[in-house]
Order: structure tokens, then sequence, then C-alpha cells
């Protein structure tokens, strides 16, 4: 998938996701999620890295045991993102695998939903369901805390 490319963080700069993503992957999420949330995910920006870490941010979330919160939202921003007027569109050599790992992420993102109760999961994992369904304003809307929620209700 990222053999010889250069992917931009969301600063525009080369970064590789693929070291951070494996840290994550090893049972260091902390450091591993921390890193990729400031490099591919900047104030709403992205860039070529965030869509190619994307792809295996899905198979890490396929592989996990318990849901993490950390993936399914980092996953729903990068796509919110994807559709702001200064992002830079999915890499050609990237659309497929792209479109194909957001498309198979539905099952596991259910299953997962049957699983959790706590607040930062549900509102995460219903923001990727709402962006595989085409929904994205629903899927920002899910990630906005109750507080916000009702704000805007009352607006």
């Amino acid at each position: 998938m990222m053999a010889a490319e250069v992917w931009l963080s969301a600063y525009g700069e080369p970064y590789d996701p693929r070291p951070a993503i494996e840290a994550w992957r090893g049972g260091k999420a902390l450091s591993g999620s921390s890193e990729l949330w400031d490099q591919l995910y900047h104030q709403g920006a992205v860039n070529t890295a965030s869509y190619a870490a994307a792809i295996q941010i899905v198979e890490l979330i396929k592989e996990l045991q318990q849901p993490d919160w950390n993936t399914y939202a980092l996953l729903a921003s990068i796509e919110e993102a994807r559709f702001a007027s200064n992002s830079p569109a999915v890499p050609t050599q990237l659309e497929s695998d792209y479109g194909t790992a957001w498309a198979g992420l539905l099952p596991t993102a259910l299953k997962d939903l049957q699983r959790v109760s706590d607040d930062l999961t549900v509102r995460a994992i219903l923001a990727v369901v709402a962006h595989i369904k085409g929904q994205h304003s629903l899927a920002a809307i899910a990630l906005c805390t109750e507080d916000e929620r009702q704000e805007m209700l009352n607006a």
C-alpha cells in the first residue's frame, strides 16, 4: 500500500504513519495514538498520510479485542476532514483501498457498537457508521458531546 510513496502529514511534511500504527498494534496505544492524532489530524486538516493511515487503522480496528474509541474517533475525524474544501483528494493509488477499507468496516463497527456503552466509544463508532452510510453531517454531530448537541438543538 505505501511502498515507496511519500505521504504528507496534516502539517504538509513527509510522514510515515506505519511505525506509530505498529506501536499501537503492539500494545503501545497511548504513544501510537497520540502521535497519529498529532500528525494525521490537526485542527480539521488532513493530508495524504491521513488517508494512507486510515486504511491501516481500519485493519487495526478489526484486530483489536476491545473496541478503542481512539481508533474510531481518529478514523471518523479523518473522513470528516476529507470533505473540507482545503483538503487534498485521496491519492489515486489509494482510492480503491481506501474505499474498500471503509466499506468493509461496517460489520465490525456494528458488532463493536453492541459491545460498548461508554459515551466516547459509542459516539465514535456511530460517527464511523454514519460516514460509511454517506451521512457525513450526522457523523459530525455524533462526534459532538451531549452538551454540544443540546446547544445545537436549542439554537
